[in-house]
């Protein structure tokens, strides 16, 4: 009986491993960090590293996973090698969670293939670092919920509760997925064997309320390290009256940043998976009264937790069920042409990136109901993991993958030694902030609104300035006026390329440009 768990672990370490060479390969192709908020990350681990404390507030569990990574070689190739692993480090947790809610080894593996060799998680090892460790510490969450369903033992839930609170310290998505899913799956298990009844619900209600009120508690405390009410406001522009049905994961001026439509896939597996349940039900409703809760044929070790064949056969079938219903309705939630994609900075964008761990649990789903009754599934569902796995490759460039310019490198580079001390350069990107924030050590922020004017200094990209605009010839015209302090070209190739301009000389340069470029420019618009 050990063969099938030792070939399922020499698939997944396969798995990870090749996984992990891909990965690499993507993020290695530059010396310099990858993605908007590459070098927030190196000046976090940096300050970590060297201080104990991360110097930007942020959800801290995500950095103290890279730290080790980071000791053994630097800040930015940390930051890179540990993307690397823990982003393929999601087959594992994928692969419990699809077995479990697949009813068997084989559904777990197609989990695990899609999870690992989705372009979105790929992207995420470039783009947003902290989102995609926040995902695998999730799945590796709801797993040990799961386990904590079927068989409510103090030590399963005291593990479920330590995996809801790193993914609640790891990132705000995961600490959400893990509550709407983990949560009804919890309750659903005890509830069907009896463990909440009487004194035992009224403290399980009790505790649950203490601790939502704890964790309310200590989000408005800290708004920008954990999930808190405040977030609920990023729900009010999820939706967009514009029908996009392609699925993006974000729409620009320049075209569609589409992440191999994992959006699409999940939208698809998620109606079948309402189409698998319906199928169930039917077919339970003719058994007899007294055959409804039985239990069906398990197929392995691996398939006995989930594969009731009754709506609540056993505490197991219960919370598995109620663990697939949300993650179904997350899966067409992401999926439909409504969501708002046209915000770099919203929850659309985020959602749609992440739509390949759905879609992935819906896989198993669905491969349950088709082939709850065939004998050899995890056969044929294994073989077909491989032929995914061979198949899906996320290739050696990603689309919408922002590349460090080694002009611009130098650019922040030459600053050193031009910034006063005391000042707080504002610039409206944030990939540009962070970088100048790790070669110079200055402050920076991206708004100018909590920055004294004596403290500010304006840093302008040419893409803010754009060429042969009245703001780059009003920055000319001020390098001549001699009662100004003048404006600081440090770009190599261009002398409006990146600009440090100081305050006064800044207002200065308002006053003499046209009245919609003034408006724009005074509302500072940012990236």
């Amino acid at each position: 009986m050990w063969a099938p768990g030792a070939a399922v672990a020499v698939a997944l370490v396969a798995l990870i491993a090749w996984s992990v060479w891909q990965r690499w390969q993507l993020v290695s192709a530059s010396p310099f960090p990858l993605g908007v908020d590459g070098y927030f990350y190196s000046i976090e681990l940096r300050s970590l590293l060297a201080h104990g404390e991360l110097q930007y507030p942020a959800s801290p569990l995500a950095f103290y996973l890279l730290a080790p990574f980071a000791a053994a070689t630097d800040p930015i190739i940390g930051v890179k090698l540990g993307a690397a692993v823990f982003g393929a480090a999601i087959a594992v947790p994928a692969y419990g969670v699809g077995a479990r809610l697949g009813g068997g080894r084989g559904a777990g593996l197609i989990a695990a293939v899609l999870a690992t060799t989705s372009v979105g998680s790929a992207y995420l090892t470039i783009e947003f670092v902290k989102n995609g460790i926040g995902l695998t510490v999730a799945l590796a969450a709801l797993w040990l919920a799961l386990r904590a369903g079927e068989r409510a033992t103090w030590g399963r839930i005291a593990a479920a509760a330590a995996g809801l609170g790193a993914a609640y310290a790891t990132h705000k998505m995961a600490a959400a997925i893990v509550v709407i899913v983990a949560i009804p799956a919890v309750l659903a298990g005890a509830a069907t064997s009896g463990a909440l009844r009487g004194r035992r619900l009224v403290y399980a209600l009790g505790g649950a309320l203490a601790v939502a009120c704890a964790a309310l508690g200590l989000g408005a405390a800290f708004p920008q390290r954990l999930l808190s009410a405040g977030d609920a406001a990023l729900l009010r522009d999820l939706v967009s009256a514009t029908p996009r049905w392609t699925a993006p994961a974000l729409v620009f001026p320049g075209g569609e940043l589409a992440l191999g439509h994992d959006a699409l896939l999940g939208l698809g597996l998620g109606l079948a998976g309402v189409a698998a349940f319906a199928i169930r039900a039917r077919r339970a409703a003719r058994l007899p009264a007294d055959q409804r809760h039985s239990s069906a044929p398990a197929s392995g070790p691996a398939a006995g937790p989930a594969s009731g064949s009754g709506p609540a056969a056993s505490p197991a079938a219960a919370a598995s069920t109620a663990a697939a219903w949300p993650i179904i309705g997350l899966a067409i939630l992401i999926g439909l042409p409504f969501l708002a994609v046209t915000d770099r900075q919203g929850l659309g964008l985020r959602l749609r990136i992440a739509a390949f761990v759905p879609a992935a649990l819906a896989a198993a789903i669905v491969a349950r109901g088709v082939l709850a009754r065939y004998a050899h599934r995890d056969a044929v569902l294994a073989a077909l993991a491989v032929a995914l796995a061979v198949v899906r490759q996320p290739g050696d460039r990603l689309d919408g993958e922002i590349v460090t310019h080694p002009a611009l490198v130098a650019a922040a580079q030459a600053l050193n030694g031009h910034v006063p001390a005391g000042a707080t350069l504002i610039v409206p990107e944030r990939h540009i902030a962070f970088m100048v924030a790790w070669y110079t050590g200055a402050a920076v922020a991206i708004r100018p609104d909590r920055v004294p004017p004596a403290r500010r200094y304006r840093l302008l990209p040419l893409h803010f300035i754009v060429a042969d605009s009245p703001l780059d010839h009003a920055l000319l015209a001020a390098r001549a006026e001699p009662s100004l302090e003048p404006p600081l070209g440090v770009h190599p190739s261009h002398p409006n390329g990146l600009v440090l301009v100081a305050e006064p000389t800044w207002d200065w340069i308002l006053a003499r440009l046209p009245a919609a470029d003034r408006a724009r420019l005074v509302a500072w618009p940012t990236l």
